[in-house]
């Protein structure tokens, strides 16, 4: 993790002088404007992987060893232009029976009885969440849902556990 973020901070600063004269252009219905890219991106320089090791940390999960429940497919290439990358994607270990897709009619309410049994199958707190970072598992949309309902005070979630989807909802990174 230290390699790779070494690598990472040094590509992505390498880009710096180009990514501060970088604008995105903005059209909405009180016209348009130009926000700064780094404006509009201030992770960009956090890596996804330092992101998930630290959600999980915050996380209520971090009772449990997250090498208990997760593998790690584990990447260090030359990349194009001879840039090396490293990196990974995490695996779960054990897989729920279903896959949770989020759907419009599917009430918040439903949504949390969802996860909540994904949690309970996986014997993980918060499982659902590390999930939906995957990709596959969970769908990143029932995330949302949730966070919406979190803002909404139509849902609760533990304190901590929250925090972790709710920071993850305005700033999303999946694998």
């Amino acid at each position: 993790m230290a390699r790779r973020a070494r690598i990472e901070r040094e590509q992505r600063e390498a880009q710096r002088p180009e990514l501060k004269a970088r604008t995105i252009r903005e059209i909405g219905p009180d016209g348009a404007r130009n926000t700064p890219f780094l404006d509009a991106n201030p992770d960009w320089f956090v890596l996804r992987e330092n992101r998930f090791f630290a959600d999980w940390e915050r996380s209520s999960a971090c009772n449990s060893r997250i090498f208990d429940h997760w593998a790690f497919d584990i990447h260090d290439l030359e990349g194009r232009e001879q840039k090396r990358e490293i990196g990974f994607i995490p695996r779960p270990l054990k897989m729920p029976t279903e896959r949770l897709l989020a759907g419009e009619s599917v009430s918040v309410h439903r949504q949390m009885e969802r996860i909540e049994a994904i949690d309970a199958e996986m014997g993980l707190p918060f499982a659902w969440f590390f999930l939906m970072t995957h990709g596959h598992w969970v769908d990143p949309d029932a995330g949302h849902t949730v966070a919406d309902g979190l803002r909404a005070g139509r849902v609760r979630l533990p304190d901590r556990d929250a925090a972790v989807l709710l920071e993850w909802a305005d700033r999303k990174y999946l694998f």
